[in-house]
């Protein structure tokens, strides 16, 4: 009896044991699997102020005259772009630097991210096509541009948003490339990987556009995405460096640090459109915004990682490709009604300091029903968001690491030596 009791005590401890084993090496922020995605550092509250950047970009493409499109936080909204990059180089140095010192090749880098961003920029693409023949019509311009975004040569002309997830790519591939090579050379710090310079010919070829802060600029867009990528990356390399980054204080002291940080990127935001000295300064603002955030320590932190904000922040580049033809139907929709009943949905209006006067939507001058329309345009953003992550954007990336993953367990395969010796 009693070495039963002893047997199954055993037995419980190990269990215990193994169990908690499992639990640290999954829920370690710092630990890596090479061969499972689930065990990259999720940062939960900076998902989703991604997803808030997401909606405030997509409330300042919609151009409807409203009190939201008044707000100086809404007609310089464009700066909220810059958060994608910052964010973008802080998660990759954070889940790839190690990886890279494992020999994590750099082409299974870009087919990961490529079956990350490519199904959904092409059913997005699928999308435009009809939308651009029926306004401009099937010509040279067209065709050249369907050429190049299927390449993924160039991010204009279809979807205009695309260019984001090009300019990114590239700058994710080059500074990966670049650690890669210094990693064989033994680097002694991931600061190096600012060191990767943009391609000043494309710079350069862009040299007619106006110079501007904003996402359209091509002249600027090169040096926007690689600033605030690099600047990422350097947070990220401080806050490993520097435990008091990663150290988390009182509660009430991370939620007044995490307040003011939202404070003052409200505050930048509204005022930083009309001066251009003050927008080059968006990545340094949001690259605060990342490190306080990323230690979820705070009150806002605790509202950020609720249910409906992980799924905002989850729909992320969704939201993001899916506004622009939201959009577009619903200007079509607003342009029938405009001809049938003979009245005036639209009107030629500056909704942003600096911008051209552009055809934007009046709901009969009301400013109430353009709030309104606003809203239901990104809720049915998000509605089809939902659609798009669930029967897009999840089987291509399973598709695309399983694919990966074979290639990889073929490959180590072939290594083995055909007999034991």
């Amino acid at each position: 009896m009693f070495r039963r009791h002893a047997d199954a005590a055993t037995a419980r401890c190990i269990k215990d044991r193994v169990n908690l084993g499992l639990f640290q090496r999954v829920a370690s922020p710092t630990r890596f699997s090479m061969a499972s995605a689930e065990n990259i550092s999720r940062y939960r509250a900076l998902d989703s102020w991604r997803g808030i950047c997401a909606c405030m970009v997509a409330l300042f493409h919609f151009d409807v005259i409203s009190h939201l499109s008044f707000l100086p936080l809404t007609r310089h909204a464009y700066l909220f772009v810059d958060f994608f990059f910052v964010l973008s180089g802080f998660v990759i140095a954070s889940n790839y630097r190690s990886r890279l010192a494992e020999g994590f090749g750099t082409g299974r880098f870009l087919a990961l991210r490529l079956g990350r961003i490519y199904p959904l920029h092409l059913v997005t693409l699928l999308l435009f096509i009809p939308i651009d023949a029926a306004k401009d019509g099937i010509g040279p311009n067209l065709l050249q541009a369907i050429v190049t975004n299927v390449l993924m040569l160039q991010g204009l002309g279809v979807n205009p948003q695309n260019w984001l997830n090009f300019r990114e790519l590239e700058h994710q591939y080059r500074v990966l490339r670049l650690c890669d090579l210094r990693r064989r050379r033994k680097p002694d710090r991931v600061g190096d990987l600012a060191l990767a310079a943009p391609d000043h010919g494309r710079t350069g070829r862009a040299r007619h556009h106006q110079p501007r802060w904003d996402e359209c600029d091509l002249r600027l867009c090169l040096v926007r995405c690689l600033y605030g990528f690099a600047l990422g990356v350097v947070c990220f390399d401080l806050r490993e460096r520097f435990p008091v980054l990663r150290a988390r204080q009182a509660p009430s002291g991370e939620t007044w640090l995490e307040a003011a940080s939202l404070m003052l990127v409200v505050f930048y935001v509204s005022v930083a459109g009309s001066n251009v000295i003050l927008q080059v300064a968006s990545p340094l603002v949001f690259t605060l915004v990342v490190l306080v955030f990323a230690r979820e320590a705070g009150g806002v932190s605790r509202w950020l990682t609720v249910p409906f904000m992980l799924m905002i922040g989850t729909l992320t580049y969704s939201i993001y490709m899916l506004h622009p033809f939201v959009r577009a139907v619903v200007r079509a929709i607003l342009m029938v009604v405009e001809r049938l009943a003979h009245m005036e949905l639209f009107v030629s209006y500056a909704l942003s300091p600096g911008h051209e006067p552009t055809k934007v939507v009046s709901m009969n001058g009301s400013l109430w029903l353009g709030d309104l329309l606003q809203i239901a345009m990104l809720l049915l953003t998000v509605l089809l968001s939902v659609a798009t992550y669930r029967f897009v954007e999840e089987p291509g990336r399973n598709w695309v690491r399983r694919l990966a993953d074979r290639r990889k367990a073929a490959a180590v395969r072939s290594a083995q030596p055909a007999f034991d010796t």
